[in-house]
């Protein structure tokens, strides 16, 4: 009996519907024809800013005095932008957001708690900074979604990196020698153009000269451990792209390009002499070397035993849910023990000294951290407000004055309370199940999909230009425009570019982007090298500082961004209103220009402005200006002070009722504003004896006396205020507390073995008043004051 035969039917694929296709859903069913080019303005937006935050970033101090305010003033549009070209943002990487959101609310919260314990300013500053790296990470989700786009932000980053650790080669090698030979030629010099007012022998000046002849690079930061800490997320990626390079589908030029590029981000991290991260990269390279020729053999091995049978791909189904959340568990258990094993192990002396230097110093670091945390748990010091709080909890062994925990869980603690450390660990917990949702992506013998069965990696097979071998003219041009700017524009803003590394680093990655240029578009899994890179940075901040400085902050949420981005159907663009996200847009723009951008603007040019008037030599319409740039900014201490310390000059010419009056009133103000800083007491009292020598007024002696005892309140552990105090107090005839304060001095230096904690290098004001009281006044070292302390006053008081 014949079989009869039977026709195989196929049925042709439908076309996917334009508005599926590689991030373009907006463009034919878009009311609205702006719609169309949001996407397009916002991926500008973030390759421009990506770049300005590398190659003129501002450091964690630099972002509370508003120096990032640029910041925040590029992430809003951009976000807008974003949420208005894809409003309902895909499901994976929506948990991601929403805890960044619960996290940057909360921080706004702590910030709203400033006023009347600390420096608002401060807080405001670096609250938007919170709120600018959400806003990168929510608009980078939207913004960048296809295979292209993503490689392009990739190797456009890969590029930038090049350029900052040729800057860093440069500078070990060229920039610090040429410095250091100028330092010695004319060190007063050198110094007044770094702005520091340190006298020979000063602790200071002692300091300065530690760090310049320590010779390690920092590139565009202001820190080395920065620029290590972003340079070793381009040796992750790039080290991976070689090891993985046939899955990548690199050709041979390609993967000569990445091991060059791995090479310079080498070279540049141990020029940065970090080495923390040092110690992190070579970790960081035995696990992917292991990964790469073991983790497929395991792989194969699980592989095999669950397609055994039923029950076991059951159970293999069954893992796949389970491993991320395995994954993401193990990563929040290994941030939170490690900083909990480094706060015990503090307390054990004994074990604490068989570690190297600098990582005795950040167990010490953590523990102080943690009691500070423990004395204000739910809102922390304030956003901000950390290195003016930790004095009060710093250990009397350590000498040095930090800004930030060197963790970034502890930072984010004692920022705003223990509520955000805790959303931290959620948020590395999602990262992490994110991370290995990818590895199960790359492993899975079906292809990934998304929420509505479409092929989430199968873009190269649209033919549409954005995948097709060719690069994102958006990314691109925003990279270059950044460039551009920042080469021309930053000398009007301070930040102007050193040029000869630049000549050298930009021609490199221009060679390094045309060999990569045929990447983009492949279809492959990306994510699995990205991933890496983006949990290096988290690893090595775990150790370091950085957590809020721009150059690291952007690039590491922009990946992550990206990474976590996925396409959607044309149906789910509009589940929610455009009009709800521009209005609220809108909003945070509005409340960041009342609230930042017009005061911080307005008070930085009227404070300019007064500082030339005052190097003329006209002081009324300095004072003037100074009236009004403190008008301008409610919140900010730095006009009141500069304000105070300029009628401090004039009252010291003419005492006057009303001089002494209006100088009141600005030393009241400066204290309305930063209450909590030790610093500021400090300078207080300085000027309150300054007035004291000039005019011999007694109670401006004892207020002296009494600002100091308030800054020592609030930094117990300082020598040099201690010591500051038994000279006021040896002054106004005090005998038991002054001897007192220098038994205290002498206890401190004898725990202090640093040598920046020795009497002879700090300074301190003599109480005396001299014969003239108009020779400017001069410090003495502590030294000095000790051997002086019997003498009695030279002259007496009246």
């Amino acid at each position: 009996m014949a079989k009869k035969k039977q026709r195989l039917t196929t049925t042709k694929p439908k076309p996917p519907a334009p508005s599926q296709r590689d991030g373009q859903s907006d463009a034919s069913a878009a009311p609205w024809p702006p719609v169309a080019y949001a996407g397009t303005l916002a991926r500008f937006g973030i390759a421009a800013l990506l770049i300005a935050t590398l190659m003129a970033p501002a450091d964690s101090t630099a972002v509370e005095q508003g120096s990032a305010t640029y910041l925040s003033l590029l992430t809003l549009p951009l976000a807008i932008a974003a949420f208005f070209y894809w409003p309902a943002g895909p499901t994976q990487g929506r948990r991601t957001e929403l805890l960044l959101l619960a996290l940057v609310v909360w921080v706004g919260l702590a910030t709203w708690s400033v006023v009347g314990r600390g420096n608002v300013r401060f807080a405001i500053n670096e609250f938007w900074v919170w709120l600018g790296c959400l806003a990168t990470y929510a608009a980078a989700r939207r913004a960048i979604v296809t295979t292209a786009q993503k490689q392009c932000l990739a190797i456009v980053m890969l590029a930038s990196l090049t350029t900052l650790a040729v800057h860093t080669i440069h500078q070990k090698y060229i920039s610090i020698p040429a410095s250091i030979e100028q330092y010695r030629q004319d060190p007063d010099g050198q110094l007044r153009l770094a702005g520091l007012d340190a006298p020979a022998g000063s602790a200071l000046r002692y300091q300065y000269e530690g760090r310049l002849f320590a010779a390690e690079s920092m590139a565009t930061f202001s820190l080395s451990t920065s620029a290590a800490v972003i340079l070793f997320m381009g040796l992750t990626i790039a080290g991976g792209m070689i090891l993985w390079r046939q899955k990548l589908q690199l050709t041979q030029w390609q993967t000569v390009a990445a091991a060059v590029a791995t090479a310079i981000f080498a070279w540049g991290i141990l020029t940065t002499g970090s080495l923390i991260v040092l110690i992190l990269s070579i970790a960081a390279a035995i696990a992917m070397l292991v990964c790469r020729f073991f983790g497929g053999a395991l792989s194969n091995v699980a592989v095999r035993s669950a397609k055994g049978s039923e029950s076991e791909r059951t159970f293999a189904e069954r893992k796949a849910t389970l491993v991320p959340q395995l994954a993401g568990a193990v990563a929040v258990a290994c941030a939170l023990g490690g900083t909990c094993l480094g706060a015990a192990i503090t307390h054990s002396p004994a074990l604490l000294a068989k570690f190297p230097l600098s990582v005795q110093f950040r167990f010490q670091y953590w523990a102080s951290s943690l009691r500070m945390l423990a004395d204000q748990l739910w809102f922390g010091a304030g956003p901000g407000n950390f290195q003016s709080t930790y004095p009060r909890f710093k250990a009397a062994s350590m000498s040095e004055m930090i800004a930030d925990p060197h963790n970034f869980l502890l930072e984010s603690a004692t920022a705003a309370g223990l509520p955000v450390g805790i959303l931290c660990l959620a948020i590395l917990w999602s990262l992490a199940a994110g991370w290995s949702r990818s590895h199960q992506d790359e492993h899975s013998s079906e292809p990934a999909t998304d929420g509505e069965g479409q092929n989430r990696r199968s873009d190269s097979a649209t033919g549409d230009s954005a995948t097709s071998g060719r690069c994102d003219w958006a990314i691109c041009g925003g990279a270059s425009l950044s460039v551009v700017s920042v080469w021309f524009l930053g000398p009007w803003f301070g930040v102007a570019p050193d040029i000869e590394p630049y000549l050298i680093s930009i021609p490199l990655a221009a060679t390094f982007v045309y060999f990569m240029t045929g990447w983009f578009g492949t279809d492959v899994n990306w994510e699995a090298i990205a991933w890496p890179g983006c949990f290096a940075v988290l690893a090595a901040l775990l150790f370091s500082g950085g957590w809020t400085t721009p150059g690291i902050a952007i690039p590491l949420w922009a990946l992550i961004g990206a990474i976590s981005s996925r396409q959607l159907p044309a149906e789910a663009n509009a589940r929610t209103p455009r009009q709800l996200s521009l209005l609220a847009g809108l909003g945070l723009l509005a409340l960041f220009s009342s609230t930042t951008l017009t005061p911080v603007m307005q008070t930085l040019a009227l404070t300019q402005t007064a500082g030339d008037r005052i190097a003329g030599g006209d002081v009324p319409t300095a004072l003037q200006l100074l009236r009004q740039a403190t008008e301008a900014d409610r919140w900010d201490a730095a006009p009141a002070m500069q304000l105070e310390s300029v009628l401090t000059g004039a009252l010291m010419q003419q005492s006057t009722a009303a001089a002494r009056q209006e100088w009141q009133q600005a030393k009241d103000e400066v204290l309305r504003r930063d209450p909590g800083n030790p610093r500021a007491w400090q300078r207080l009292a300085e000027s309150q004896l300054r007035i004291y020598h000039r005019w011999g007024d007694r109670p401006d002696l004892q207020a002296a006396l009494e600002s100091s005892e308030i800054a020592l309140q609030l930094d117990p552990t300082s020598i040099q205020i201690t010591a500051q105090v038994a000279v006021f107090a040896a002054a106004v005839g005090d005998k038991d507390r002054s001897e007192a304060a220098w038994q205290r001095a002498e206890q401190l230096t004898a725990v202090n073995q640093n040598t920046e904690s020795e009497w002879n290098l700090l300074q301190v004001l003599p109480a005396d008043r001299p014969l003239d009281g108009r020779k400017p006044l001069e410090s003495i070292s502590v030294q000095q004051a000790w051997a002086n302390r019997n003498q009695g006053p030279t002259v007496e008081n009246d």
